[in-house]
């Protein structure tokens, strides 16, 4: 997360996993209190059937928009695009497969060669790995190589609500980050995290929701300096796979 490392780094477990990696530790109740999530989210089948997810990743931070990307993916195939700006405010689009991590590039609707293209495609796919957290993390917590570990009740605001702390077997793009995941007793919802990463940054969020074709998702989240907002979110059962493409489509026109 190279653009955006100094504010929000974060790690992202892919679904496409194969293997569960050796030696998790998991309590029982904190496997209990991470099911009880996916259900309250919309359970675990529909998240896997949903076949097209469309979101943004909008970073403000003091009253200053300092990250703002567009992206679709297409779940089932791993073909994906993000839209962006460069440093100097050019559009660039990134068309990839994620399971390849190959892909094109485009700036000013001109494509990118060479070393310029590899950076963009491999900027794209971390873009993804940090913005995707974001929105779909507690959809992450039975992932292949996650540790849970139950660390009691608590109260935040007046909701009663369980306490479970993630951390990660040797996977991820930063396997020494840490997450105490606030589960609320009323809504069996993750509404709070407190993180501290591997690199010695801490802090804490509070996320809300929006329901999705059935399927909760993020919708935005605040901390006490910046606010991280997931725009335009859906869940879509078709697209027009010339998105995947097409560079000079933009994911405004998407239907």
């Amino acid at each position: 997360m190279p653009r955006i490392q100094p504010l929000i780094p974060l790690v992202f477990l892919l679904a496409a996993s194969s293997a569960r990696a050796a030696d998790e530790r998991r309590d029982p109740k904190a496997v209990e209190v991470a099911q009880s999530v996916m259900q309250a989210m919309g359970g675990e089948n529909a998240w896997r059937a949903a076949h097209f997810v469309r979101f943004d990743f909008k970073v403000d931070a003091g009253g200053k928009v300092v990250v703002d990307r567009a992206h679709l993916w297409d779940k089932m195939t791993g073909n994906y695009r993000v839209e962006d700006k460069t440093k100097d405010g050019k559009p660039q689009v990134t068309l990839f497969n994620m399971a390849t991590q190959q892909g094109t590039a485009y700036v000013d609707g001109k494509k990118l060669e060479g070393s310029a293209a590899s950076k963009a495609v491999k900027d794209a796919y971390a873009a993804f790995i940090n913005d995707m957290y974001w929105l779909a993390m507690p959809w992450k917590m039975l992932d292949p190589g996650v540790n849970l570990k139950y660390i009691g009740k608590q109260t935040r605001n007046g909701d009663a609500g369980q306490v479970v702390r993630l951390t990660f077997n040797k996977v991820g793009l930063t396997p020494g980050d840490r997450y105490d995941a606030f589960i609320s007793d009323q809504s069996h919802l993750m509404t709070h995290w407190d993180y501290k990463l591997q690199s010695g940054d801490s802090g804490a969020w509070d996320w809300q929701y929006g329901d999705y074709h059935g399927i909760k998702l993020a919708s935005n989240h605040t901390s006490a300096k910046m606010s991280i907002n997931m725009g335009n979110v859906r869940v879509l059962d078709q697209v027009d796979p010339a998105f995947f493409s097409d560079a000079q489509r933009t994911l405004a026109q998407l239907p």
